[in-house]
């Protein structure tokens, strides 16, 4: 009996080698690109929880903060040299004074959460002087209580301004509040803004040589139905250098991970009780404020090497004060 012995042909066999490594290979590949895909999520999360895990930065000397996260260390006359600006509840203004509590005004708790000022962080933070904080004071220009400018009101533009400061540390997740919005949700129509260059800072004020301020102007019917122009000024200070765009102090607060230790105020204020029909007027009244606050101001946020040295010790893995 003849047995038949049979084996397939020798390119059968080859083609399902090849088939079988090639199958292989592309098994791997898959293989390996989830690795190093899962790999990569691993470290995006890894650099977006390093890069976005930020450290509050304390206040400078000379700021006090009570307990209803108002900064309550703020000269009551600014400068000493005219154009000179007072409290408007101090001794300065006389029969002319308006009362404390008009003059320094509180925010109230629901206003403070809606700021970001007072959170649940901000509590054992302030114990740490490193927590939020807000200020809002009312000055009045002393100009305005000699005859001879009380007479003329045309030389003297907004003599009463509103300011306020805010300061907000250790995160990146703080939109920061600027009249296009808030303004437009009060009912009035914007009119549109414009970006101010004002030079010739003094020296003393955080190395500014110069600042960049938004001035927003807006169109106001009141209950009674009167119309008026009104605008509000505003910068800030992010990490101690200057800036004036809103999305830039975000972009600013996250995009570097070299940088653990952040901050930024903003810095608002405001004509009170005047129609700014006269722009340009209201603007150089707007300047002469400003230059005038800018060193009391800038003295309670911490400069640009503050923070530098903070973030240095941090990469080096310093504690040391």
């Amino acid at each position: 009996m003849t047995t038949l012995m049979s084996s397939p042909p020798s390119s059968s066999r080859k083609g399902g080698v090849l088939s079988q490594v090639v199958s292989n290979r592309r098994f791997l590949a898959a293989g390996g690109f989830l690795i190093l895909a899962l790999v990569g999520w691993y470290v995006l999360v890894w650099w977006l929880g390093f890069a976005l895990n930020k450290e509050p930065v304390p206040w400078p000397a000379g700021v006090e903060v009570d307990k209803e996260f108002m900064m309550t260390e703020f000269a009551d006359m600014i400068p000493a040299i005219p154009p000179r600006y007072a409290l408007l509840s101090s001794k300065s203004w006389n029969e002319h004074a308006i009362s404390t509590r008009d003059a320094i005004p509180y925010l109230s708790e629901e206003t403070r959460q809606e700021l970001g000022v007072g959170r649940a962080a901000d509590g054992p933070r302030r114990a740490l002087r490193s927590s939020n904080w807000y200020m809002a004071r009312k000055f009045g220009d002393l100009r305005v209580m000699d005859p001879q400018s009380a007479r003329d009101p045309g030389m003297m533009p907004c003599p009463y301004w509103h300011l306020d400061v805010i300061y907000y540390t250790g995160a990146v997740d703080t939109v920061p509040h600027v009249p296009e919005r808030c303004m437009i949700s009060t009912g009035a129509t914007p009119l549109g803004h414009k970006v101010l260059t004002w030079k010739g800072l003094p020296e003393n004020a955080m190395g500014w040589t110069e600042v960049k301020v938004v001035r927003s102007t807006f169109h106001l019917t009141d209950p009674q139905g009167r119309q008026s122009t009104i605008g509000q000024y505003y910068t800030f200070s992010i990490n101690g250098h200057n800036e004036s765009d809103w999305r830039m102090v975000r972009w600013t607060l996250s995009r570097s991970v070299r940088q653990k230790y952040v901050y930024f105020g903003k810095i608002q204020f405001a004509p009170l009780g005047g129609n700014m029909d006269d722009i340009e007027a209201a603007d150089e009244a707007a300047r002469q404020f400003f230059m005038s606050a800018a060193v009391e101001i800038l003295s309670k946020l911490p400069s640009a090497d503050a923070v530098d040295e903070l973030n240095r010790r941090s990469r080096s893995g310093s504690t040391s004060e």
